[in-house]
């Protein structure tokens, strides 16, 4: 029974840094129209896979300062970090495999959302659901994916959503088209398809397979690198940042000793040695790169020769089992010369559809992977041309800085070029280092991706032994939400005689009409309220094991609780909002429930006197809101 908490919010730009920290509980964001509350839960959703982009136009603060935005999440006991740009290459996420304040140590994997998605599906041990379903306005089939962001309707309620017929949106024919399914997913009631099993069972070998050679290459690399013991290079990073520290106050010292003797020239001296030290770091640095790049062409070379050979293997595969016709042909007695008919069976065959899948697929990879070698060729070019150019410009700085000396008298520079010289080398040495730790942290997640997939592939084979749920099952869970649902309704105000969730839609009904049929935004809400809260409830008894176990809930208040004078005329005039302080508080008290076992962040404009002390930001319009230039992270002053 898998649990998802976030920790930490991190938005970042150049000049830029402020992190939102998040308790396992109860954290209530509150504050003033426009100040970024819904933007908070928007960027959360955008870190978790979202396809709309955040509206940079809309929200120009946060255009204006940050770049990207890092999400700090823990699954069970393992903590990761999700990385998504906001202005480019909006498509992939960056995971590391570490607490944020960690990254700089490792080295992170850039995917596409769809992997992503799959990766925390994975780690939460919820399988992948793939369906068939009819083209629009054809009665061609093709194959619908549910996964983790159909899941996530059930955690993250939008404010347009919330107390409107949107909920789970409903709106969007495609993705409440997939909303039984994914109930069907929290709750381990999808009827899997036998075919379909088998091929994630083959991708996920398969993927054991990639990541075992990648992991065998990795270690080829530290072996060339005479790094293979993790703990020695921990022990020499740390000895030679000892000695660049003593080497720093040496240069220091060596600075304040000679002070009152700068002059023009001295400044001029050390400008020309700093350009020189700058351009042989960046020369040191494009050719560790272009050593990297061609470490990886070797990599990818090898594995282009294991695609063909998959390749090769699957042709003779289907040409042996589809494509020569045996049971045609006549068998001849060597005794007697009699002939027979063939009567060989091909029910054990793997099916002609995976085949030819697994067959296309292979050719697809090693083309992408062709591509991947041109695109690191040309990046090596790029490099090189680079490093031509640096060297032009240190020879001629080379040649000044000598003419220079010869001129000028300056006694102590010699001492401060010997410790810059002998602080370069123990960089290069350092980063060296921290290069070769990073591979090993990437050998070490390889390994637990390994891991996660045969406990995929375990319950792969399981479902494979088991492919319904039993009738008996489901009418043990419905009992328990429904008793859940409508005890939660009861305590919200409203009569349970004709409440329930629908056996088949899976959809939460109230005097006789659906969530998605009642007009008033009061009781909209509170259906939708107790229907996510009996979910989550039902987690606390073993069930729901597909859903992450934390709920993000915005604006609150919108058609709920009492008319106060700061509210503007749309508030009090909304319709069908519920004017009652003791429903409000009760719901309030749910929240606080819930967040014994479970983690909530809940939006509200105007919360309860009585649980203000949840908050934990409060944002104001303007200067104080989530982009607050006060609390920058990056302040020197």
């Amino acid at each position: 029974m898998s649990k998802l908490n976030i920790n930490k919010l991190i938005l970042l730009g150049p000049s830029y840094k402020r992190t939102l920290v998040f308790n396992k509980g109860f954290n209530l964001i509150r504050g003033d129209r426009t100040s970024g509350k819904s933007l908070t839960l928007q960027l959360i959703d955008y870190c978790f896979g979202r396809s709309e982009h955040i509206r940079l136009k809309v929200h120009k603060e946060l255009a204006k300062h940050c770049d990207e935005v890092f999400l700090e999440i823990s699954i069970d006991d393992e903590v990761i970090t999700l990385n998504r740009l906001l202005k480019k290459n909006k498509s992939k996420i960056s995971i590391f495999f570490c607490e944020f304040d960690d990254i700089d140590g490792y080295i992170p994997k850039i995917s596409d959302i769809k992997e992503v998605m799959q990766y925390i599906m994975r780690k939460l041990n919820i399988n992948e659901y793939i369906r068939t379903k009819y083209k629009p306005h054809s009665k061609e089939q093709q194959l619908d994916t549910i996964s983790f962001r159909d899941i996530f309707r059930y955690v993250y309620i939008k404010q347009h959503a919330l107390g409107t017929n949107d909920f789970l949106d409903n709106k969007v024919t495609f993705k409440k088209n997939k909303n039984p399914y994914a109930f069907e997913m929290i709750f381990d009631l999808v009827e899997a398809d036998k075919d379909q099993l088998s091929e994630q069972l083959i991708a996920a070998k398969n993927n054991i397979e990639m990541k075992k050679r990648e992991i065998t290459g990795l270690n080829s690399y530290l072996e060339d690198k005479e790094a293979s013991e993790f703990v020695t290079l921990i022990s020499q990073e740390n000895q030679i940042k000892r000695e660049i520290a003593v080497q720093k106050s040496k240069k220091t010292l060596v600075i304040q000793e000679n002070n009152s003797h700068k002059s023009t020239e001295n400044e001029m001296y050390i400008k020309l040695k700093n350009r020189l030290t700058t351009i042989a770091n960046q020369i040191f640095d494009y050719k560790r790169q272009i050593k990297d790049i061609h470490l990886s062409i070797e990599s990818k070379k090898f594995l282009l020769q294991e695609y063909e050979k998959e390749k090769s293997e699957t042709e003779a595969t289907l040409e042996m089992n589809y494509r020569l016709v045996v049971n045609n042909q006549r068998i001849e007695c060597p005794l007697c010369h009699s002939t027979v008919q063939s009567h060989i069976h091909h029910e054990s065959k793997p099916t002609e559809k995976i085949l030819n899948k697994i067959h296309r697929e292979t050719k697809n990879k090693a083309k992408l992977v062709q591509n991947l070698i041109k695109k690191d060729i040309d990046k090596i070019e790029k490099i090189d041309a680079q490093v031509a150019s640096l060297s032009k410009e240190q020879a001629i700085l080379d040649n000044a800085v000598g003419e220079f000396s010869k001129k000028t008298s300056v006694p102590y520079l010699s001492q401060l070029d010997s410790i810059n010289s002998i602080i370069n080398s123990y960089n290069r040495e350092k980063e060296i280092i921290d290069e070769c730790i990073r591979v090993h942290r990437k050998i070490e997640e390889k390994n637990k991706l390994i891991e996660e997939l045969e406990s995929e592939i375990e319950n792969l084979e399981e479902d494979l032994n088991g492919l319904k749920a039993s009738e008996d099952e489901k009418h043990k869970i419905f009992k328990l939400i429904n008793e859940k649902y409508k005890d939660y309704m009861a305590r919200l105000k409203y009569d349970t005689t004709h409440t329930y969730i629908d056996f088949k839609e899976y959809i939460p009904y109230h005097d006789g009409a659906s969530v998605f049929e009642h007009e008033s935004g009061g009781l909209l809400e509170c259906m939708q309220i107790s229907f996510v809260a009996a979910i989550l409830s039902s987690k606390i008894k073993g069930y729901a094991a597909g859903h992450p176990g934390f709920l993000l809930l915005d604006s609150i208040s919108k058609y709920l609780g009492t008319i106060r004078s700061e509210m503007d005329e749309e508030d009090r005039n909304r319709k069908g909002r519920i004017n009652d302080p003791e429903v409000y508080e009760e719901i309030y008290k749910i929240f606080v429930e819930l967040s014994e076992y479970f983690q909530l962040i809940v939006v509200d404009n105007t919360p309860p006197s009585m649980y203000i002390s949840y908050s934990e930001y409060t944002f104001l319009s303007g200067e104080q809101g989530l982009i607050d230039l006060s609390v920058n992270e990056l302040d020197e002053t």
